[in-house]
């Protein structure tokens, strides 16, 4: 195959480090092959997103799956043209990731693209991952609900036994020391393009 894309995922509670670990990353990948793709970034408001959720309407798509679908379809683009794509999310359900993955590893076969998968999970104490979440959101910044917060906590496990290649961070580790796992992860030639 002629391209090579790497997708990343960072998987972990709201609160844990994810945006945090996605910024240092982006930091120090190539910045020209660079896609990041995060729920909480997108512009709801963009003629691009509008179009988007226009488009699903008409297909009688539900609402509630625009965003994903928004998403998925950027990881798309990000494939066919060989990026690196950090795709900054909780993904919870095993279920739904399974299928979601199947996608994504059809399209790149597709188009001719060998793709490679890195799952990163951040892990993070509830409770402290809990008081970011409560400080970001009395600084005007984002975060669930209690009760969906709750739901996350509840809902979620580790993905690293599941077939992919997976590593772990703490989200109470030096941000640096976190990039330099992920980066060893990727390899060389990811972690330092020619």
């Amino acid at each position: 195959m002629s391209k090579h894309a790497e997708l990343i995922f960072i998987r972990g509670l709201p609160g844990s480090g994810k945006s945090y670990l996605t910024t240092a990353l982006q930091a120090a990948l190539d910045k020209d092959r660079l896609a990041v793709l995060d729920p909480d970034a997108v512009d709801r408001l963009s003629q691009a997103y509008q179009a988007h959720v226009d488009a699903l309407t008409a297909e009688g798509v539900e609402t509630a799956l625009h965003l994903y679908r928004y998403l998925r379809a950027q990881a798309y683009q990000g494939i066919e043209a060989g990026k690196i794509i950090i795709w900054n999310q909780p993904f919870t359900n095993l279920e739904i990731f399974h299928k979601m993955i199947g996608r994504l590893r059809d399209h790149a076969r597709e188009h001719e693209v060998e793709l490679s998968i890195l799952i990163v999970e951040v892990e993070a104490d509830p409770t402290v991952a809990r008081g970011r979440v409560a400080a970001r959101k009395r600084s005007g910044g984002h975060g669930p609900s209690e009760t969906t917060f709750e739901r996350f906590v509840n809902d979620y496990q580790s993905f690293a036994d599941e077939g992919y290649k997976a590593v772990t961070v703490s989200g109470a580790d030096d941000v640096d020391k976190s990039v330099r796992t992920v980066l060893a992860a990727l390899g060389p030639d990811v972690a330092n393009p020619k």
